[in-house]
Parts: C-alpha cells; sequence; structure tokens
C-alpha cells in the first residue's frame, strides 16, 4: 500500500516546483493552489489522497500528524501552515506556503 504522507509530501514538492499538470489536477478538484502555494482542508486532502490507497480518515489524520512533513517541507524552504482556524480541524483551512528567506516577507 503506499504511503499517505509520503503521497502528500510528494505532491507539496510538486506544488513547490511548480507542476503545471498536478496544479491543473487540484483546480480542478476544487483547491485553490498557484505554484509554491496550495491552500486545503483537511476532509479535502484526504479525499483527494484517498484514490492512493485508501486510508480512513481518523487513520490517515493521525498518520499525518504524527509524521515530520513539516520538517521535511522546511529543508525545501516550505510549510504547512494554518490559513484560517475555525475551532476544528476538520474545518479550518490550511495551506503550503514558502517560508520567507532570512525572515523577510
Amino acid at each position: 500500500m503506499n504511503d499517505p504522507v509520503q503521497n502528500f509530501l510528494s505532491c507539496c514538492q510538486l506544488v513547490l516546483q511548480g507542476d503545471a499538470v498536478l496544479l491543473e489536477e487540484l483546480r480542478a478538484q476544487g483547491f485553490v493552489c498557484a505554484a509554491g502555494r496550495w491552500d486545503f482542508s483537511l476532509p479535502a486532502l484526504h479525499a483527494y489522497l484517498s484514490g492512493e490507497g485508501a486510508v480512513d480518515y481518523r487513520h490517515w489524520l493521525q498518520r499525518l500528524y504524527a509524521s515530520d512533513i513539516n520538517a521535511r517541507l522546511r529543508e525545501q524552504g516550505a510549510a504547512i501552515v494554518i490559513l484560517d482556524n475555525r475551532g476544528k480541524v476538520d474545518l479550518s483551512l490550511y495551506g503550503l506556503r514558502r517560508l520567507p528567506l532570512n525572515g523577510v516577507d
């Protein structure tokens, strides 16, 4: 079975690289994205990735939280950030963003 966290990381890397095919696919799935940025809710992200070795949502969420994905993204100058905290994980909006260089936007 494919590792859903690795699949997510691979998608993030392609978004950071500006992969036109993936960006168009994400937009077709209703995501807001551009080269270097991707906005998503966790339920929508799970639904998108579920075609790649489906894991139930709660198990997937546990694996995502237990992963080192932000540490791995920081090595590439990016991070997953909370864009709109709606008080519940499933309702909040998250985003892949490039980190500012040298602490300056």
